[in-house]
């Protein structure tokens, strides 16, 4: 059986470490946990998790609460639905969230490798 994937994106002009903590926050309450962040610069995160399906209304909701505007790209609509109708299965999921600000590029110095 094929495991599902829901895909979110949001976009916000809220501090992206706050956004961040929000995240992890409404995937603990949901039961859920972080498989794997990317942080491309500082203008743009996304975050690969794990929940259970009947969960999912619940890490929306949370995000919602916390002022969030989360969009579905996967099935918009019906994230929901087909999650709960999952029941106990674990969903894959990724939310990609764009930050809106006039903050410089965040440069990353890289160590050359000998070699």
């Amino acid at each position: 059986m094929r495991r599902q994937h829901l895909a979110f994106q949001a976009i916000t002009s809220k501090d992206r470490h706050l956004v961040g903590r929000q995240i992890q926050d409404a995937l603990t309450l949901a039961g859920g946990w972080v498989d794997d962040a990317r942080f491309y610069s500082n203008k743009m995160t996304t975050i690969r998790f794990t929940l259970i399906g009947r969960d999912v209304a619940v890490f929306l909701g949370k995000l919602q609460e916390d002022g969030l505007k989360v969009e579905e790209v996967s099935r918009p609509g019906n994230a929901i639905s087909a999650a709960a109708g999952a029941g106990d299965a674990e969903i894959s999921g990724s939310i990609q969230i764009t930050f809106l600000h006039d903050e410089p590029d965040l440069k990353q110095v890289i160590p050359a490798v000998p070699g």
